[in-house]
């Protein structure tokens, strides 16, 4: 037997909380890593502020995307998850390798 509605809502709402968590967290990560580009005094063209500046895009995709969903689906009703996944995907992927490849 399947999972009812309200163990999916339950579910996606959980996602949606680790989601919101682990944005916050990157938000948090950049933000340090371009103020300490910042009082370094590197150039505005330079590789590593750039890939910063990439991520921060994503960031900001990724969140849109979130706040949308959550918008428009209130206290976990359902919406469609599948799509909303499909749709952040690439943004997130490219966050989680982003900073996997800035911390190496």
């Amino acid at each position: 037997m399947g999972m009812t509605r309200e163990e999916s809502a339950a579910k996606r709402t959980a996602a949606v909380t680790q989601m919101e968590t682990q944005l916050k967290s990157w938000s948090t990560q950049l933000d340090g890593l371009v103020n300490g580009f910042i009082q370094s005094g590197a150039q505005q063209h330079d590789p590593y502020r750039m890939r910063i500046e990439g991520l921060r895009e994503h960031h900001g995709a990724a969140q849109a995307k979130l706040d949308e969903f959550v918008d428009a689906n209130p206290s976990g009703k359902r919406g469609n998850w599948g799509v909303f996944q499909a749709e952040i995907m690439e943004d997130w992927n490219a966050l989680e390798d982003g900073f996997s490849d800035l911390t190496r």
